[in-house]
């Protein structure tokens, strides 16, 4: 004869690793949804008419950051077509702000036809907010002093959003480099640590500029980071509902200044 445990808490009915948090669930939905949409090219859409290889969502969240951080200045890595550049225009000039003090300084280490023609050869109405676009390596010593020449001539709030090579080891040099330019209470932003979520899909294939996303991206650089450093700190407040790409690398400084 068999015998049947009675307890709803028998351990045949709930195993010992079983956890009542089901958060796990819509972090494995997001997960999906994000390996889904990068191999469907959800980035294929712009603002204002201009292409940007960013979700809705985290449009919406990078708004409300700069919104709340206040920044003078927002420092982009990874120009691309011009899109996010523009879009940070946008937000400055709904915010009331004026070109005339601070702005965006973004680098690339290519510049595409789309960016000069957007920046430089018949610039949108919302150009001037962009006070430098710089080709280059972004982790070349020229381009920080050049990005720090151009903020100490009109100091304040610093914000910075790394969105270029996503290569482990370069992003970590990128957070090493940038990190200082980040004024106490501002916002540093790792784009696509969902990067490391690619492995094992088309999108994220073995290539010669990524050969292996599982061991080298964007969220590696960032643990790497953060368990060296104790000023910054991950504020998941922005990301924590709906789909992002970097919904664990919103990290606010909570210490020291710009240097």
């Amino acid at each position: 004869m068999i015998s049947t445990p009675t307890s709803p808490s028998s351990s045949w009915r709930t195993p010992a690793e079983a956890s009542p948090d089901l958060n796990f669930v819509v972090r494995d939905l997001q997960r999906t949804f994000l390996r889904m949409g990068v191999n469907l090219r959800w980035y294929e859409q712009t603002w204002l008419g201009i292409p940007i290889w960013q979700l809705p969502d985290d449009l919406i969240a990078l708004q409300r950051i700069v919104f709340d951080a206040q920044p003078k200045w927002i420092v982009e890595t990874g120009t691309k077509f011009g899109g996010s550049a523009i879009f940070f225009a946008s937000v400055l000039a709904l915010m009331g702000r004026t070109p005339y003090t601070g702005g965006i300084i973004t680098v690339d280490v290519h510049e595409t036809n789309e960016a000069r023609a957007l920046l430089a050869d018949t610039p949108h109405h919302l150009a001037p907010f962009i006070k430098q676009r710089l080709i280059g390596d972004a982790k070349a010593p020229a381009t920080l002093a050049a990005i720090r020449a151009a903020i100490a001539a009109d100091p304040g709030p610093v914000m910075v959003f790394l969105d270029d090579w996503h290569d482990g080891g370069h992003v970590y040099a990128e957070l090493q480099m940038y990190a200082d330019l980040v004024t106490q209470g501002g916002i540093l932003i790792v784009a696509d640590t969902t990067f490391a979520d690619l492995a094992d899909s088309p999108a994220g294939a073995p290539s010669e500029k990524y050969p292996d996303v599982r061991r080298s991206n964007p969220r590696v650089a960032l643990r790497r980071f953060l368990s060296e450093r104790d000023d910054f700190q991950v504020d998941t407040s922005y990301t924590a509902n709906g789909i992002s790409n970097f919904p664990d690398s919103v990290l606010r400084k909570v210490s020291g200044s710009a240097t």
